[in-house]
């Protein structure tokens, strides 16, 4: 992907923690820049209308540094023309999918996200997950439009999001330990199942030894792009 300065000075800061070099320099790892960390453009245009990520938390008190990361979908799964033989049925038997299953965000926590007990305050960490949820769905969303743009298709079995926009429908997040500061955890969001306009995610958030901090089952609904 495009390196933009801001995912040029993440991944410096980053690699420079042997654990998080360990996660982003594996051959099959593709790093990226969460939306709502998005330079704007010239025209001071925005990805997103995010201000808490962008602006808020972005400095050294907080998060200072954010980067998202994800494993390279299989090159099988993106055909020009998929073939009537594909192994792969109708979505109806084998349940829709995303071309990429599960991406993670590594996030730099300061002291400045911190609650009334001096770790991070349980609504910053769930904010987290909330982001790496939209993160995948994001990330998806820009390597299917880089991917046609190449002329190739979604295989068959595969959501498409070009006509639909998801949001936040509910979170279900259980505190595991508290989550002391400063502290670089990695917040992953996978799929768990596509239902109708019903998509359920799995998060995860974990420090370097993979102390589990928080998860939450997460519910997101699909709208169509015309009705947002």
């Amino acid at each position: 992907m495009e390196q933009n300065s801001s995912l040029v000075e993440a991944t410096r800061h980053f690699k420079s923690i042997p654990w998080c070099a360990a996660l982003l320099e594996r051959p099959s790892v593709i790093t990226f820049t969460p939306t709502s960390r998005l330079p704007e453009d010239p025209t001071g245009h925005s990805p997103s209308q995010d201000q808490l990520f962008r602006k808020t938390l972005n400095n050294a008190d907080t998060v200072p540094h954010c980067i998202g990361f994800y494993e390279s979908p299989a090159s099988s799964n993106l055909d020009i023309e998929a073939s009537p033989s594909t192994p792969l049925g109708p979505p109806s038997q084998l349940g829709l999918q995303l071309l990429i299953n599960s991406s993670s965000l590594i996030f730099d926590l300061r002291p400045g996200v911190n609650g009334y007990n001096g770790t991070a305050h349980g609504g910053f960490v769930s904010s987290l997950i909330d982001e790496a949820m939209g993160s995948l769905i994001f990330i998806n969303h820009q390597v299917q439009i880089r991917e046609e743009a190449q002329g190739r298709r979604l295989p068959r079995g595969v959501l498409d999001l070009n006509n639909v926009r998801f949001f936040t429908a509910s979170m279900t997040v259980r505190f595991l330990k508290p989550l002391p500061t400063p502290q670089t955890v990695v917040v992953t969001a996978s799929l768990n199942r596509i239902e109708g306009r019903k998509m359920s995610l799995d998060v995860t958030v974990k420090d370097e030894h993979q102390v589990e901090f928080a998860r939450c089952d997460g519910l997101w609904m699909s709208l169509p792009k015309e009705k947002m």
